[in-house]
């Protein structure tokens, strides 16, 4: 591999575009190595602030990538496979111009606002490109903060970054990177790569594995029939990305058995067309299996949220050691979402600025800007209501919980991540799970008493938490969407949402496409939809009948009611929302008639007592039965489910409610006017 890192000619490398791959896709795939045409604009148009000030800014960061890109243009396998015409697929540079200042709507939302605007991603205070490197590492801060880091280096948050010596036998047999995994066709670093052509592995058994290559570039690519660490074979887009999921659930008798339901559920590798490859249980992520994938470095996209530090002392050492796996493992101080990702570097060690340089949003907060609701009455008020959820196809996100959360009842009251979330101690028990389970400093049932009151005397859904169903599994870290099926509520389903509310309506639904597509996952532009108050809402088939393999409360509870995943009886499988809102209509409606019932019956109560006279022991007999039934419809209306959180509890307080008006209704006339 070193015999490839020479300095080749720019002006040649600029003539890549034409050379003919094996797949030429054309448009923004136009396999050119040349930075975006934001980037470049930022770059020939300096507006930045380090220069004058010295204090970065938007566009020093963009800026900063321009002689990283020089060097792996030059330096990186992808160019060599091309310019020996071994390269299928074509290749986007995806660079911090495109990746802040393109994607998540932010070119339409800078357009409004008249400045370059930063929509679906935040920086972190220092990247790998500042140097000297002044990054400690996690364990310095350990020697003061010993209980915190105790908590951390068991999280997720800890080990979603790690070298592939750090991959445990839990994971893979043996430490064999290229075992095949789950009895499927697939193995942890795709065909072609093997362990020392990589930095590190990126992701955890819960749903995913990619990997960094030896030069901080994303892998988005595998190596047909040679080894890349020889440059032989051809270097193929995507086939990329192992997925759990696929692997282990969505066997091929699986897809069969779904596809009966669903007849444009795939079956055949062919049938998962470009987010698929040619292994079951290998997608091509960031890229299209044979036809496209990105040029990206970890610096433009991974180093935003799934972080790394060094501690090289000047650029000059970085890129010397670009190319050497095992020469970046040594200078890594920090891997992970690490004490210095949120405190800054050095934290308070470095001059007193161990503040939080950056929270959770950074990560958690993507943002897509909808031009179409910019125009609208509440958007004109508020231009914030026209930031929505980024997408991935036709589902959420992966880090879109905290912008979820933005447009919900819980953020207008002052809720954030910390409310229930402990930074530090993310994972609740072994990050080796195939379930995220965070460990929680405040529930639900911690501020919504009545909902637990009633929850707690219940037998059908005794088991279940109140995330069941009011935090489903719906968000996609994979983008495969292939298996994208909102409607369905499945089955690219690893992330729990962040909305809370549940739409109690027999059509409407919580992901859409533009008004007039069709409800297929290849069209682009799919949203979260925001009911009148202007938050967002769970539909009735994700809260009940969801498919999501990795959803904890699913499989803990026989599967629900998805019609893939139950084990309860088939009547119990639910495959339509009209069916679904039908079952709850049962449980509302003898509810709400009950309900109206004693609370006409109470205001009838309340005028009768001022126009009645009654003995003292009447009167208190009166009194105590109208408390007793004001304080079910007090529960039953702050319980707000009307009768779904317990419906046989529900029905018992308020047959109670109704005998106690009945009585103290039968007293007040057996002395008042209709007695008379």
């Amino acid at each position: 591999m070193k015999s490839w890192k020479l300095k080749a000619v720019a002006s040649v490398l600029f003539c890549f575009g034409a050379i003919g791959n094996a797949s030429a896709a054309g448009d923004k795939y136009n396999s050119i190595p040349e930075m975006g045409a934001s980037a470049k604009n930022a770059i020939a148009n300096y507006a930045g602030t380090e220069r004058t000030i010295g204090v970065k800014s938007l566009h020093d960061y963009i800026v900063q990538e321009d002689e990283l890109f020089d060097f792996l243009f030059q330096n990186h396998p992808m160019f060599k496979y091309q310019e020996e015409g071994n390269l299928i697929g074509d290749y986007h540079i995806s660079d911090r111009g495109e990746e802040y200042l393109d994607t998540g709507g932010s070119q339409a939302y800078s357009k409004r606002v008249g400045r370059p605007s930063a929509v679906q991603y935040r920086l972190g205070a220092k990247s790998t490109l500042d140097f000297p490197n002044n990054f400690v590492g996690p364990e310095k801060c350990a020697e003061c903060h010993a209980t915190q880091y105790e908590k951390w280096q068991r999280s997720r948050h800890a080990n979603v970054v790690r070298f592939p010596s750090e991959i445990t036998d839990k994971e893979v047999p043996n430490g064999d990177l290229n075992a095949k995994l789950y009895g499927s066709e697939a193995s942890m670093l795709p065909d072609g790569v093997r362990a020392n052509d990589v930095y590190a592995i990126i992701g955890t058994p819960r749903t995913k594995y990619g990997f960094l290559d030896s030069w901080l570039v994303r892998g988005t690519y595998h190596v047909r029939d040679g080894l890349l660490s020889e440059g032989t074979g051809k270097m193929v887009a995507g086939g990329n990305q192992f997925s759990r999921g696929w692997a282990e659930w969505l066997t091929p008798e699986m897809a069969k058995k779904i596809n009966k339901a669903i007849p444009e559920f795939p079956v055949t590798l062919e049938e998962f067309g470009a987010s698929g490859s040619h292994q079951w249980g290998m997608t091509s992520y960031g890229a299209k299996y044979e036809k496209e994938m990105l040029f990206q470095p970890g610096s433009s996209y991974c180093e935003m949220c799934h972080t790394y530090k060094f501690d090289f002392q000047n650029k000059e050492e970085f890129f010397d050691a670009l190319g050497d796996a095992k020469k970046l493992q040594e200078h890594t101080i920090s891997k992970g979402i690490a004490c210095e990702e949120c405190h800054g570097a050095g934290g308070h060690l470095d001059g007193g600025t161990g503040g939080m340089q950056s929270n959770c949003e950074r990560c958690h907060q993507r943002f897509f800007f909808v031009d179409a609701l910019a125009d609208t009455e509440q958007a004109q008020e508020k231009m914030e209501y026209a930031f929505g959820v980024y997408m991935k196809s036709a589902c959420p996100s992966c880090g879109t919980e905290g912008s979820q959360m933005f447009a919900s009842a819980h953020y207008e009251k002052g809720m954030r991540c910390t409310t229930c979330h402990d930074p530090h101690e993310v994972t609740d028990g072994d990050f080796l799970s195939g379930f995220s389970t965070p460990k929680l400093k405040k529930d639900c049932v911690d501020c919504h008493e009545a909902q637990a009151t009633i929850a707690d005397n219940t037998d059908t859904h005794s088991n279940q938490t109140c995330q069941s169903c009011h935090m489903p599994n719906m968000g996609s870290c994979e983008n495969f969407a292939a298996i994208q099926f909102p409607d369905n509520a499945g089955f690219d389903a690893v992330r729990r949402t962040h909305m809370w509310k549940i739409d109690i309506d027999p059509e409407r639904k919580t992901l859409n496409p533009p008004e007039g597509q069709p409800r297929d996952s290849s069209v682009k532009g799919w949203t979260v939809a925001k009911n009148e108050d202007g938050h967002n809402y769970l539909d009735l088939m994700w809260t009940c009948a969801r498919t999501a393999i990795s959803d904890k409360d699913v499989v803990d509870n026989k599967g629900c009611h998805s019609p893939f995943q139950s084990e309860l009886e088939v009547g119990l499988h639910y495959d339509d929302q009209m069916e679904i809102y039908g079952e709850v209509m049962k449980m509302q409606k003898p509810v709400k008639e009950v309900f109206a019932q004693v609370e006409q019956a109470l205001e009838r109560i309340d005028m009768l007592l001022e126009v009645t006279k009654l003995s003292t022991a009447d009167k208190t007999e009166v009194l105590m039965l109208a408390e007793k039934a004001q304080e079910t419809i007090e529960l039953i209306k702050e319980d707000g489910s009307w009768g779904v959180h317990g419906f046989r509890y529900s029905q018992k307080r308020l047959d109670a409610a109704l005998t106690y008006v009945t009585q103290a209704q039968n007293i007040l006339d057996g002395v008042g006017y209709s007695a008379k």
